[in-house]
């Protein structure tokens, strides 16, 4: 499960997580942090707008004299 640290702590499987990290562990250990208010749930990021086409057609040159 993909969980968000609130607070810096340590597990023993992954060692220490900091504050505002976004880490996947195993289940039961984050269930465990999430009681505990250590952390929460990861929220999905929203998904990013349409990308624009900025291509440019033609290139204006100067003639060549």
């Amino acid at each position: 499960m993909k969980v968000k640290i609130l607070e810096k702590t340590f597990i023993g499987a992954g060692g220490n997580l900091h504050a505002g990290t976004e880490h996947e562990i195993e289940d039961n250990i984050a269930e465990r942090l999430i009681a505990r208010g250590v952390a929460e749930k990861a929220k999905k990021a929203a998904p990013k707008g349409k990308k624009t086409n900025r291509a440019v057609k033609k290139v204006a040159t100067p003639e060549d004299e």
